[in-house]
């Protein structure tokens, strides 16, 4: 079975219809969400729509937990980054509260397991973002294979029984066209794969998710250029401030200066 894995759709619609699209085009069957449908974005209904319509498995994300009230770290009421997540909480459907409020944080399915961020606390909203992060995560799970999201960046670890954790894949410059990246599953192999963003594309500036083809044991990458202007158009439109590092790197992508961007 070919799975259509994303995440952190973050409030906008037009990215993540566009990633559904493709992931259909390449005749995947089962979807799964790993959260964050809410948060930086301008259209909070709209992306939550096509997520309920689209995905198969849907998990609760940090911006998610804050958004519906349910976070419980206290200090979130005083996170900038999450303000935006409160503004939308009286534009989310109600629908969408219930779902939500009974998403899960882990889900195993096929061998594999799926979490927002780490996978040692999934509620605690850890990153895998370093290799250190990885190994921990590893050791926390005993799958084969586990997805997550959280960091924005895409990339991907390997670790055999007698090893240390490695870095799989990793992207250094963003998509300025279609494109796919894909490795077999190994035998006496483990990895954890993070399947970047869909919404909110931070590091390699474009949309990414992930293909995993079950039967084939093969992970692939997709990654789709991102329309910068419409995008800062509507978060504008919508009275969204944006962080000054956002602007720069949004307006500094729409003149095609990607090389600036490398260790953000």
């Amino acid at each position: 079975m070919k799975y259509a894995i994303m995440s952190d759709a973050h409030a906008n619609p037009a990215a993540l219809e566009k990633a559904i699209k493709d992931a259909k085009k390449e005749k995947c069957e089962r979807f799964i969400f790993l959260g964050d449908v809410t948060g930086y974005g301008y259209d909070v209904k709209g992306a939550w729509e096509l997520v309920n319509d689209n995905f198969d498995i849907i998990l609760l994300g940090n911006h998610d937990s804050v958004c519906i009230g349910k976070e419980k770290d206290p200090l979130a009421d005083y996170i900038p980054n999450y303000d935006v997540d409160r503004m939308q909480r009286a534009e989310l459907p109600d629908d969408a509260h219930d779902i939500l409020w009974e998403a899960p944080y882990l889900h195993k399915e096929k061998g594999a397991a799926f979490a927002h961020g780490n996978f040692s606390r999934p509620d605690n909203w850890g990153y895998v973002f370093t290799l250190d992060e990885a190994r921990q995560s590893f050791f926390s799970r005993p799958e084969k294979l586990m997805f997550c999201g959280h960091t924005h960046v895409a990339r991907s670890w390997e670790m055999g029984k007698d090893e240390m954790a490695r870095e799989n894949v990793v992207f250094k410059v963003p998509a300025t066209k279609p494109e796919k990246k894909s490795f077999k599953l190994k035998e006496g192999k483990r990895y954890i794969v993070n399947v970047g963003s869909v919404g909110y594309p931070r590091n390699d500036l474009c949309s990414t998710y992930v293909i995993w083809d079950s039967e084939k044991e093969r992970v692939t990458f997709r990654r789709l250029p991102f329309d910068f202007m419409p995008y800062i158009k509507a978060l504008l439109d919508k009275n969204i401030d944006l962080p000054m590092w956002l602007s720069d790197l949004l307006l500094a992508a729409t003149k095609g200066n990607h090389h600036t961007f490398e260790g953000v």
